[in-house]
């Protein structure tokens, strides 16, 4: 990742599609549109990572609710 330049900001679980999009855009220059494959897999990927840490955000949101009310069970 440092090699390929890539900002702090996209180092993520997709970093990988992102490198080979903008190796892609470099060689591919004026055409951008050479690279509408490279692009899908990243946009695919970076939608992918959101739904699933929406889950895991959700199933930890849930597993919390459901001790709290069980402690509040055994409390009564």
């Amino acid at each position: 990742m440092n090699l390929a330049q890539l900002p702090l900001n996209q180092r993520d679980y997709c970093a990988h599609h992102l490198i080979k999009l903008m190796k892609c855009k470099r060689d591919n220059w004026p055409n951008f549109l050479a690279c509408k494959h490279e692009r899908h897999d990243w946009d695919y990927c970076e939608h992918q990572d959101h739904v699933m840490r929406m889950k895991e955000y959700e199933r930890e949101r849930r597993l919390q609710m459901r001790k709290k009310r069980l402690e509040e069970a055994q409390a009564a």
